[in-house]
């Protein structure tokens, strides 16, 4: 090989070097609700578990945009402004490829550790006062259906915030909903101020935990995060992430 050619193939090199290390981009869209998806600093448990799903996948360059989570399905379903969607439900109507489930919701029941409640099964809310998130008497089985019907103290909130008041204030006896949205709440500085934290309270386990997905216009795109998220599960990194934040909310993070 001449000089002359050695010279002329290191110029190409370098001519089209950062063309070999471009990625392809990806836009992410992740809903807006702590301590899940919280758009400050790009964080969150969902938002932390998604980065490390992408960090398998390195060929991609992962951005995100923040939004409701009914904006979410209609954009995921249009295709023209996200290629994937976070915290997909199964049942939703989605024009997309799901990947194996990925996101955990445990819904429990929360009372005050003073009250020495014992609670065991469902039947043993239906003489407690109950606030609940929205919507749960439809999703948290026919037991539960039943029981919430029959209880007039049992009411539904759309701010799952409005609901730990309740409970933290001794308005009502039991808390129902999602525990990470619970120590989240919890944690604010006006329960700090008042002495209140989440070491005051027992959590129920009651129901089995709920999954949700994400959604990928590509179906070879989804085929490899799959890989990802196998590998994430039976390497611990997943289990670790929510441990993680188990811990952070539980004692040391004062939300505003």
């Amino acid at each position: 090989m001449s000089t002359f050619f050695r010279f002329y193939l290191v110029i190409l090199l370098l001519l089209f070097h950062p063309f070999l290390l471009a990625k392809d981009e990806l836009k992410i869209g992740v809903g807006n609700f702590p301590p899940f998806f919280i758009e400050e600093g790009e964080r969150g448990l969902f938002l932390d578990i998604t980065k490390e799903v992408f960090k398998l996948l390195p060929e991609y360059e992962a951005t995100y945009t923040f939004m409701s989570n009914s904006k979410l399905l209609r954009e995921i379903n249009k295709g023209e402004k996200i290629d994937v969607a976070c915290n997909i439900f199964a049942g939703s109507n989605v024009d997309a490829y799901l990947s194996e489930p990925l996101f955990r919701y445990t819904d429990v029941a929360v009372s005050k550790k003073e009250n020495n409640f014992i609670i065991n099964k469902v039947t043993d809310l239906k003489s407690r006062s109950i606030s609940a998130y929205q919507g749960a008497i439809d999703l948290l089985g026919d037991e539960f259906k039943q029981m919430a019907h029959e209880n007039k103290h049992y009411t539904e909130h759309g701010q799952p915030s409005e609901t730990t008041l309740l409970l933290a204030m001794g308005k009502k006896d039991v808390r129902i909903g999602d525990v990470f949205i619970f120590l989240y709440d919890i944690s604010n500085n006006k329960y700090k101020k008042r002495g209140i934290d989440a070491n005051d309270f027992k959590v129920h386990r009651l129901w089995s935990d709920v999954f949700t997905h994400m959604a990928f216009r590509d179906e070879s795109i989804r085929d490899k995060a799959n890989k990802a998220i196998l590998e994430i599960q039976n390497n611990g990194v997943l289990e670790q992430i929510y441990k993680k934040y188990e811990v952070y909310l539980r004692f040391d993070v004062p939300a505003e």
